[in-house]
């Protein structure tokens, strides 16, 4: 086996001292460009990639980020998770994974002070879980995204999930719905609770008494939609719309009426959130509130490289908008009033 070559070797090759090399391979300034450009041909023809830990021990720097994730199969995380990878690489960073949901807190608290990365994006924090403490008493750099957490001092980026769940209220409402059902999560944190808040508050601006009967609160799978339609499509005044706070959960809501054989959207509308790629396939074909994976992730990247850069700058809590997307199960119908 071939010896790969050392920065002693790349040296010799390239006429220069050793801390020269290190130089070009730190991106120190110092070095002048005719110098440089020598170097880099000299790494270039022996195909050279320094070792990670030793670069990381010269400049602090390992160019890896830490994402924290749970429920990386769903729709959503996974277009989230794929978003990030994207990002990260266009960038020349590294990501390493760490699917939260299958680990003790404590374990993950020994990741958080092993210093294996520059920065970590958190992209499940709720209010029970203290993981973005840690991070942050950790000391390395840490931006949340996709869910914030009210008070907290630190980096956040997320969907203005509360406006978003508003706009679908009183898009229902404008659309003459006033029996209208809402499926929601258990408030773990700003998401799940801002999507049914902003719901509520565009009903009761409109003058619609939220029945109890049709607000029904379940878990995260798909099936727990398809349990949640069986349940308000079956009442003897049934819903002539549903929405929820997911697509996931609506997915579930599609085919649990399609099981019923209720029509969507003749008998039903169905309003989800998140806009997943699903959410435009033909056999959705679901109106959803959007949420701006692209910018949020690009926006939260942004912000922790200058967290790295300046670990001392002010924090930044960036709020994007999240637009309604109008499909097939809202019966296609317009929305220019809430538009203009």
């Amino acid at each position: 086996m071939v010896r790969p070559p050392t920065s002693k070797d790349l040296a010799r090759l390239a006429g220069v001292s050793q801390a020269t090399v290190s130089r070009v391979l730190t991106n120190n300034p110092k070095v002048n460009a005719e110098t440089r450009a020598r170097v880099l041909q000299v790494l270039k023809d022996a195909n050279y990639t320094p070792n990670a830990l030793a670069r990381a021990m010269k400049t602090g720097r390992t160019d890896t980020i830490g994402v924290f994730m749970t429920r990386v199969t769903s729709p959503f995380h996974a277009e989230l998770l794929d978003e990030i990878g994207r990002v990260l690489s266009a960038l020349g960073l590294h990501m390493i994974l760490w699917n939260i949901e299958h680990d003790p807190e404590e374990s993950v608290g020994k990741v958080l002070q092993q210093r294996l990365v520059d920065g970590f994006l958190l992209t499940s924090a709720t209010y029970d879980s203290t993981l973005h403490t840690m991070a942050l008493e950790s000391g390395t750099p840490t931006v949340l995204l996709h869910r914030g957490i009210d008070g907290l001092d630190c980096d956040q980026v997320v969907g203005d999930n509360w406006q978003g769940a508003y706009d679908a209220g009183r898009y229902l409402a404008e659309a003459g719905h006033t029996e209208i059902g809402l499926v929601t999560l258990e408030h773990t944190g700003n998401t799940s609770r801002d999507r049914d808040l902003g719901f509520r508050a565009a009903l009761a601006d409109a003058g619609i008494q939220i029945k109890a009967r049709n607000v029904v609160t379940v878990g995260v799978p798909h099936a727990d939609g398809h349990a949640a339609a069986q349940k308000l499509l079956s009442l003897k005044k049934p819903p002539t719309a549903i929405y929820t706070v997911t697509d996931l959960l609506a997915f579930g809501i599609l085919d649990g009426a399609r099981a019923l054989n209720v029509r969507v959207p003749d008998d039903v509308w169905v309003i989800g959130f998140d806009n997943t790629d699903l959410a435009a396939w033909e056999s959705f074909d679901l109106t959803s509130v959007e949420q701006p994976v692209h910018a949020i992730v690009e926006t939260g990247v942004d912000l922790l490289r200058r967290r790295i850069e300046t670990p001392d700058r002010p924090t930044e809590i960036i709020t994007l908008p999240c637009p309604l997307e109008i499909r097939g199960s809202t019966a296609n119908t317009p929305w220019q009033s809430i538009k203009s």
